[in-house]
């Protein structure tokens, strides 16, 4: 795969609309050597501004977003492909992006936009039968090499993406436990794909941690491309071509749902402050 989204976290505290806010942008660009610099410039109920700043030769895998998005480039050079269709960008360049639009991102020289995200709207994808009926049949290969594939999962991520090791406790990583807890909830969701509300509890522990670790949406990629690298190199020729693209379609529908619930968690927390 290509490089996939890789967000770091806010050098700033957000603004919030209750006051009014004004920032020079070109002043708040600020390039990473490698990958991707993001900044949540403000954000309220119905819409979130953010600055992204993307160091040469970044690429962004094909994903999709629960929300309307705008690109509006502030310098540099880039390609976006957008349901399949190439847009040159460029300084000045305004982009709109409906929800669910797959796209794809790179960056031919150091690129910064802002991209805002419009009102929340919950997940409208739903799982195909046959997705369903395959990623069942994994549960049991899952249960017995899962905290081997999750283990290998962050060791992609860690070397590939090494700025995410700020929102982790590395000590967990050492001792195991977060990979085993990781491994549980992976088996979880195979085994009750077809019964998400099954789920709740557990989703919203997790989300709340990943609340608490400022997770970005835009970082499930990095998550999802590392995870089916991993089952790819720990199940070998089990992870066929049919059981790869039935769990590419089921990652995506649970991040959706994480995404989802860390909003509303998010702006819960907001509007406490």
């Amino acid at each position: 795969m290509n490089t996939a989204i890789t967000s770091c976290l806010s050098k700033a505290e957000t603004a919030t609309p209750k006051n009014s806010f004004t920032a020079t942008l070109q002043d708040l660009i600020e390039y990473p050597t490698s990958g991707i610099f993001s900044k949540v410039l403000l954000k309220d109920n119905n819409s979130q501004y953010s600055l992204f700043c993307l160091a040469a030769g970044t690429k962004i895998d094909e994903h999709t977003s629960p929300r309307n998005a705008v690109i509006t480039v502030l310098e540099g050079t880039g390609n976006l492909n957008l349901e399949g269709k190439d847009i040159a960008l460029a300084p000045g360049v305004f982009v709109f992006m409906p929800a669910n639009a797959p796209h794809a991102l790179q960056a031919k020289a150091n690129l910064a936009f802002v991209l805002t995200l419009s009102e929340h709207s919950p997940a409208k994808r739903e799982i195909s039968q046959q997705t369903i009926d395959i990623v069942k049949s994994t549960a049991p290969i899952l249960k017995q090499h899962g905290q081997k594939i999750t283990t290998r999962m962050y060791e992609i991520m860690f070397r590939k993406y090494p700025e995410v090791k700020a929102q982790f406790d590395m000590s967990a990583q050492a001792n195991g436990t977060q990979p085993a807890k990781l491994a549980t909830a992976v088996y979880s969701y195979a085994t009750h794909i077809d019964n998400l509300e099954a789920l709740k509890v557990m989703v919203d522990k997790i989300a709340h941690r990943h609340v608490q670790a400022h997770v970005l949406p835009e970082q499930y990629p990095i998550v999802g491309e590392c995870l089916l690298q991993a089952i790819k190199d720990v199940l070998r020729n089990a992870a066929t071509e049919e059981v790869m693209t039935a769990w590419t379609e089921a990652y995506q529908v649970l991040a959706e749902v994480f995404i989802n619930r860390e909003y509303h968690i998010y702006q819960t927390t907001s509007d406490c402050h």
